[in-house]
């Protein structure tokens, strides 16, 4: 027998003895000193930052990086942060002292992780003294700074290393000028620099593990797989020495330096110079995607530096991120479907500014966009700057998307386009705000469920929080407006009922598992290793290599059905009658589809075979939305017409709010029209006389039309009895056969 979960948490919650975590970063820091700790650093990232694969890219594949024993970025940059610290002995250790090495640094990376997980476990050790009323009134544990300490420095990575390195390109073009003046070289040469350091290591590993034989744990030095020259670095990406080494010296740290990284919350010059320039001339790279973190951070930074050109610089960070997100955005709506820098006009002064905005049928999606970084303070757990990042970053954003939202709704505002032409903003059912921030913000989600204040009604939806990396996946993988639509209303739908730490994790879940909870479930906790398939699909996709595009979930299920092609047909239609019909098919569980498809297959073959109108329901939920389909002999706007009247019929036997129709060939079952009957339901004497004796479906799965006489309900239908389809004709006449 399951044992209730606060039995369980004091069972398992004994207070443990931990050191304060100074004493245990002045022994990592020890460590990292310790002759010969490169080489351990070597062995470990081969093992916790790279793959190895021989054939086509899958899950499989990378599952390894979602070991938990695994080092991650945040963990592998703070022990090389402690290494450059001091000179860096050199020294070759034997394959007995390198593994002594790694075991230390997993010992003590473990207790650090208990120790800043512990304020958590402190904090649920009280609520459970409490009952379950009073524990309601007490402060959920991560809205305290130093409960997040934990989820923001091990949250994992919000960018792939591939979104990093192509987005930089777009961030900076505006500011070539000043780098090639100030640092010798462009974005484009960074870039390949950065490219060329990956390509060189995908040669070397490998060659150093043949000589190994294969071995994946120490045995000798794996150092020079991990070193370069700006001579090799120049040669593989083909261009001048002199700009190889500009970009190799401003990404590059030398030891002894980063004398003031005494803390993990201090600043840590490993993030911002993950290369290390050693007294032989040789370049060290033990982590790729800090690299291409940098290229993708860094270069803003330098130029903040210069007051000169301070302004220029933070005026193309926020326009590189409104264009990224219209430009994305775009490959889903179309061109014609999303406008930037939207201006709502009063009859007297300016009421405020859409980023970037999309209509689309019944629909609008509104983006604010923002480009501030959680800072230092916050990260060591300081409550009221992490509150104060977090208003700056994304209250503020959400607070302006909330007041152009509501403006949508008002007839005497006017919307300017950036051309100043006036927009005609349709009947809007559904409005989604989206808070964007430009950079990896470390445990967002987390933040955003705990601070975040925000307000619905019946056309405005909670809000979307993401940073731009999410925006690109998203658009990426649902490239369709009503798969993206209908992702971002199932995700907002469960702002409340989600628990991640990372917002992929949630994305990758829906392509594979279909984001849809029972409503008994109260609480969903969404992994890390819910992204692995998005993670393959990502990779295989923006780096060109073999393996499986597209994950096997949502955007596989079905193929080669009626209803796979139906929302093939409709998924890019603004029409808000089949922007409805699409979320309801996306919904549809296997048996419904299999239903589904079936009665759509065996109503063309009936009035093929008798030449009448034959029809079936399904009925989805509680009853609250229904999908008649009608197959019909009798050509253009009569069968129309019979389809909604038999639609408002049934809709309102049911006391449905939504009710569909489709309208198919009897050729081959498929749709050739649809409609949507959308309104509260009430009682109505006339519709009461209208439709008496037409039976409630008792199958609230799907209701096929029987093969026999018999009701859905399992009586028995004589021959002059209303027909149970809703046609008002006798069976004998209609869908007797």
């Amino acid at each position: 027998m399951a044992k209730p979960v606060d039995q369980i948490w004091k069972k398992n919650m004994v207070p443990e003895e931990l050191r304060v975590e100074k004493d245990i970063f002045d022994d990592l820091a020890a460590l990292c000193t310790t002759p010969g700790f490169v080489h351990a650093l070597s062995w470990m990232s081969l093992r916790d930052n790279y793959v190895m694969s021989d054939g086509a890219m899958d899950s499989e594949v990378l599952v390894n990086s979602y070991v938990s024993e695994r080092t991650i970025r945040t963990e592998f940059s703070t022990l090389l942060g402690l290494l450059i610290r001091q000179p860096i002995d050199l020294k070759d250790p034997t394959a007995s002292e390198i593994q002594t090495l790694l075991d230390r640094a997993h010992t003590l990376l473990q207790e650090l992780h208990r120790r800043l997980g512990q304020p958590m476990m402190d904090s649920c050790r009280e609520l459970v003294k409490f009952s379950k009323e009073e524990a309601s009134h007490l402060p959920f544990p991560f809205a305290r700074a130093d409960v997040l300490r934990e989820p923001i420095f091990y949250g994992g990575e919000s960018a792939y290393s591939f979104q990093y390195r192509g987005m930089a390109l777009e961030r900076y073009a505006a500011d070539e000028a000043w780098l090639r003046t100030n640092k010798g070289f462009s974005i484009a040469d960074a870039q390949a620099v950065a490219r060329a350091i990956t390509d060189i290591h995908s040669i070397k590993i490998p060659k150093a593990l043949r000589r190994f034989k294969g071995a994946e744990s120490p045995c000798a030095s794996l150092l020079p797989a991990f070193a370069v020259t700006d001579k090799e670095v120049a040669a593989h990406c083909r261009q001048p020495i002199q700009t190889t080494r500009a970009v190799l010296t401003a990404f590059s740290a030398t030891a002894p330096s980063n004398l003031d990284f005494t803390s993990l919350g201090a600043f840590n010059l490993a993030n911002a110079c993950p290369i290390i320039a050693l007294p032989d001339g040789r370049y060290l790279a033990l982590q790729t995607y800090g690299i291409v973190e940098s290229l993708y951070d860094s270069p803003f930074y330098w130029m903040i530096g210069d007051k000169s050109y301070r302004a220029d610089a933070s005026a193309h960070r926020g326009a590189f991120t409104e264009q990224f997100v219209a430009k994305r955005l775009r490959s889903v709506f179309g061109e014609r479907n999303v406008y930037c820098n939207v201006n709502i006009e009063g009859k007297s002064d300016r009421v405020s500014e859409m980023d970037v905005m999309v209509l689309f049928g019944d629909r609008a999606v509104i983006v604010q966009c923002k480009s501030k970084k959680m800072t230092l303070e916050s990260r060591k757990g300081n409550d009221k700057t992490l509150r104060d990042d977090f208003q700056k970053a994304v209250q503020d954003a959400y607070d302006q998307g909330l007041v152009c939202a509501r403006a949508l709704g008002n007839p005497d505002l006017v919307f300017l386009a950036e051309d100043g032409s006036k927009l005609d903003i349709p009947d809007l059912r559904h409005v989604y705000i989206i808070c964007a921030v430009s950079d990896h913000y470390p445990g967002l989600t987390v933040q955003t469920r705990q601070f975040l204040k925000y307000e619905t009604d019946a056309v405005i939806h909670a809000p979307l929080v993401a940073d731009l990396f999410l925006i690109d996946a998203m658009t990426e993988m649902l490239a369709s407006p009503l798969r993206l639509l209908s992702y971002i209303d199932r995700r907002v739908g469960y702002a409340e009922r989600i628990y991640s730490i990372n917002e992929l994790a949630i994305l990758g879940f829906h392509l594979s598992q279909n984001l849809w909870f029972e409503n008994a479930i109260d609480t969903a906790i969404v992994g890390d290793e819910c992204s692995l398939a998005l993670d393959t699909a990502m990779t295989v996709r923006r780096k060109g290599i073999s393996g499986v595009a597209t994950p096997n979930g949502i955007l596989t299920k079905f193929s080669g059905t009626h209803v796979a092609r139906m929302i093939d047909k409709i998924e890019h239609e603004a029409h808000p009658d089949l922007i409805g019909l699409g979320f309801l098919l996306l919904d549809l569980n296997e048996d419904t589809v299999e239903q589904l498809d079936r009665g759509m297959k065996e109503i063309a073959h009936r009035t093929r075979a008798d030449g009448r109108r034959h029809d079936f329901t399904l009925v989805f939920g509680a009853g609250e939305a229904g999908l008649t389909i009608h197959c019909n002999p009798t050509q253009g706007s009569d069968a129309i017409k019979a389809l909604a009247e038999h639609c408002r019929r049934r809709k309102y036997v049911q006391r449905a709010a939504n009710w569909f129709g489709l309208l198919v060939s009897e050729t081959d079952g498929l749709p050739k029209f649809s409609l949507a009957v959308n309104f509260p339901w009430k009682r109505d004497l006339k519709m009461d006389i209208e439709t008496h004796g037409m039976m409630i479906s008792g199958n609230l799965g799907a209701a096929l039309p029987s093969t026999n006489n018999r009701a859905p309900d399992g009586t028995k239908i004589g021959r002059n009895d209303p027909c149970p389809c809703g046609s008002s004709k006798k069976f004998k006449k209609c869908c007797l056969v």
